[in-house]
C-alpha cells in the first residue's frame, strides 16, 4: 500500500484534472474532510507540497485561492494514477456531482 501522503497527493491532482476549472483550497479541503480521510492541515501541507514541486499552481483573488494542475502534474499523475483506489475515484465523482 502506498503512503498515505501519496495518495492524499495523487488525489489532489485527479481531482484537479477532472475537472476543467481550477478549485478553491475549500473546495479540495472539504472533499478529504468531508470523507473523513485527513485533516484540514495535513490538507494545507499537502497542497503546499504540490506547490512546491511544481504539480500544482495557484491563482489568489479576493480572499480566494483557486488551483489547478500543471503539466508536469499531469505527467505525475499519469505515473502514479493506480495509487488512488475505486472507492476515492467514486468519492471523488459523488462529490463533483452534488
Amino acid at each position: 500500500m502506498a503512503d498515505p501522503n501519496t495518495i492524499y497527493k495523487m488525489t489532489i491532482l485527479t481531482m484537479l484534472d477532472k475537472v476543467d476549472f481550477p478549485l478553491s483550497n475549500t473546495q479540495i479541503a472539504n472533499f478529504f474532510l468531508e470523507h473523513d480521510y485527513t485533516d484540514y492541515f495535513t490538507v494545507q501541507q499537502i497542497i503546499s507540497s504540490l506547490l512546491d514541486s511544481e504539480l500544482i499552481r495557484y491563482k489568489s483573488t479576493h480572499n480566494n485561492t483557486q488551483y489547478s494542475i500543471t503539466a508536469l502534474g499531469k505527467d505525475t499523475l499519469r505515473f502514479f494514477e493506480d495509487k488512488i483506489t475505486p472507492a476515492i475515484k467514486t468519492d471523488m465523482l459523488s462529490y463533483f456531482a452534488k
